[in-house]
């Protein structure tokens, strides 16, 4: 189920990327808002915009997987084990790209190896390096926090959508939608306003609510099958043997 759980949130990402890329970004700039905008309307319309562009694909995806692969599939810990896979894969990504950058900053970071670049280009590079060694570890390790954040929020909204397959309620699909879009514009508007570590603290607080508020809400696993009583086995002592059948089964 933890496969499915990365299977559906790749499949997400298939038609997610290239939309943003090529369809929302483009889009947004043809009616004049600033991508790079530190504050302002263009930053909330971006914001908007985008959030809601994660909250549609990834929610209709996580419902189509429930509606359709998983139809046959039932059980209580199903959307959670899900909701780990989703958010899980995402966390992993995400490391294997710091990795991927840290080895590189090794790298050119490495004696003389700047010297194979031209000078302008060097200088370049030792800036970007300075500026990356500058960071304090406990600054850096806020992005490990806002995965921990991310996957209580796939937790919660893996046990919507499913609700909302069982029991055929729109309702809580669109609360999922609707939460996944909130917490991607708060992140965009909110970390260019204030700091890091006041941002995380409150999408760790948004996740710790989200995931709560699934636990009451799950739905109830209920057995396939009610489980009847035996019957009662018969009191021998309360049958009436009549004088007939004593004489009957006496043995001649």
């Amino acid at each position: 189920m933890i496969g499915i759980g990365v299977a559906g949130f790749i499949l997400s990402q298939v038609g997610h990327l290239p939309f943003n890329q090529f369809l929302l970004l483009p889009g947004l700039q043809r009616w004049g808002v600033e991508l790079a905008a530190p504050a302002g309307k263009s930053l909330w319309v971006l914001g908007a915009a985008a959030g809601l562009s994660a909250g549609l694909f990834e929610e209709f995806t996580r419902y189509l997987v429930f509606r359709f692969w998983l139809r046959e599939r039932k059980g209580a810990y199903l959307p959670w084990e899900y909701g780990i896979g989703h958010g899980g894969i995402e966390a992993v990504l995400t490391g294997v790209l710091v990795l991927f950058a840290f080895v590189q900053v090794l790298v050119l970071g490495g004696e003389g190896v700047l010297a194979g670049f031209p000078v302008e280009q060097a200088k370049l590079i030792q800036s970007q390096l300075d500026a990356y060694w500058a960071v304090p570890l406990s600054q850096a390790l806020l992005g490990a926090w806002e995965r921990v954040s991310a996957l209580l929020f796939h937790l919660g909204a893996s046990v919507f959508v499913y609700k909302s397959v069982r029991e055929k309620r729109p309702r809580w699909l669109l609360i999922a939608i609707i939460g996944h879009a909130f917490l991607n514009a708060f992140a965009v508007v909110v970390v260019r306003q204030v700091g890091l570590l006041l941002m995380e603290l409150l999408l760790f607080g948004f996740g710790v609510f989200w995931v709560v508020w699934a636990w009451f809400v799950r739905p109830r696993q209920q057995a396939e099958q009610s489980w009847d009583p035996p019957p009662p086995r018969p009191n021998l002592s309360d049958r009436q043997v009549t004088a007939d059948q004593i004489e009957e089964s006496r043995y001649e």
